[in-house]
């Protein structure tokens, strides 16, 4: 009689569906790229599995040396820094809890890739990045278990050997870390990582890389896990003071002017700007709006006040007295001049 296999799963798990968010994966392949690239390093995100679909959903890094370099080791976060495995493979999980399926998948993926290009498993390694922190039931079930590192965990048993586990809210924030954590799970965490990098000199990171920041944030406030009010809040200003204004500009020349105006006071706004700049942008009626009649009149001539005028609004409001005073006085100067 054939024995059916039983996955040990909790029912929750099983029915999980993938509900990753293409930014998320395409977020953290474009940064691990446009931070590693440029190193020495070859990143490969969707890799192919023959022509067409399906594709393997994970980011694969290839060392080209014989061992990681300095300047590599300057990004490159715990887990991976520690391995020698010249091949690795990464998959982010940033919504979903992780579970056995995970772990298989990853697994899945990672013999997959090493079979097309006929890798040795002893040249590779394989990372399950996990924006969320699995619990200690959860871990103890799936046979791995917390090392020297934080945030890292190693299997158990051997046939898991090639698969380490990262959870990024339990990294520590050494410089080399503060990236990756940026899809750590936790507001504070988001929120701290942003402040820490901020505080280093961004003139020495390059301009794509600070683009993609710029991007991380702003899924952040699509997605709403956190806003630009509460980055705006949260964030010490001491440290957005030092900035570069070239690359201030930078960040600008990515957002509309409408949308920049909107975080400026009235007077932030004009500053700078001489009235004759801004006057002509206003109708006639909007110019003269909120002034007292006397304000208006300020500066005009007699005849350039009364201009348009019918003579019986010209005369509107003054006493019989003072018009036939004007005549009479109007009357002998004519008279003067005929003679």
């Amino acid at each position: 009689m054939q024995q059916k296999i039983n996955i040990n799963t909790e029912k929750k798990n099983q029915t999980e569906k993938n509900t990753e968010s293409p930014n998320s994966h395409t977020l953290f392949g474009s940064m691990m790229k446009e931070a590693l690239i440029p190193l020495n390093l070859e990143v490969e995100s969707n890799y192919e599995v023959g022509k067409g679909p399906p594709k393997l959903d994970v980011l694969i890094i290839r060392r080209t040396g014989d061992s990681w370099t300095d300047e590599q080791l300057d990004f490159l976060p715990d887990g991976i820094r520690q391995k020698k495995c010249r091949y690795v493979i990464l998959e982010l999980k940033y919504t979903e809890s992780i579970n056995q399926i995970a772990i298989f998948q990853t697994l899945g993926y990672f013999g997959s890739y090493l079979k097309i290009k006929g890798i040795s498993i002893d040249d590779a390694c394989t990372f399950l990045v996990s924006a969320k922190t699995p619990n200690n039931k959860t871990l103890s079930k799936l046979n791995f278990e917390k090392k020297q590192i934080k945030g890292v965990y190693e299997p158990k048993v051997d046939i898991l050997k090639p698969l380490s586990l990262i959870t990024l809210n339990d990294l520590s924030d050494k410089n080399y870390n503060l990236w990756i954590k940026l899809f750590s799970s936790k507001k504070k965490q988001k929120l701290s990582v942003l402040q820490k990098i901020l505080s280093l000199d961004l003139k020495k990171i390059s301009q794509e890389l600070i683009v993609i920041l710029f991007k991380i944030m702003n899924f952040w406030n699509k997605t709403g896990e956190v806003s630009m009010q509460t980055i705006k809040k949260e964030i010490n200003s001491e440290f957005l003071n030092g900035i570069d204004e070239d690359l201030v500009n930078f960040f600008l020349s990515f957002t509309k002017p409408e949308l920049v105006a909107r975080q400026l006071k009235p007077e932030e706004r004009l500053m700078g700007l001489k009235p004759e700049d801004v006057i002509p942008r206003f109708k006639p009626e909007d110019r003269l709006m909120g002034l007292k009649p006397e304000d208006r009149l300020m500066g005009l001539k007699p005849e350039d006040r009364l201009m348009g005028l019918k003579p019986e609004d010209r005369l509107n409001g003054i006493d019989i007295e003072t018009i036939e005073k004007y005549l009479e006085r109007k009357k002998s100067q004519i008279k003067k001049r005929t003679k």
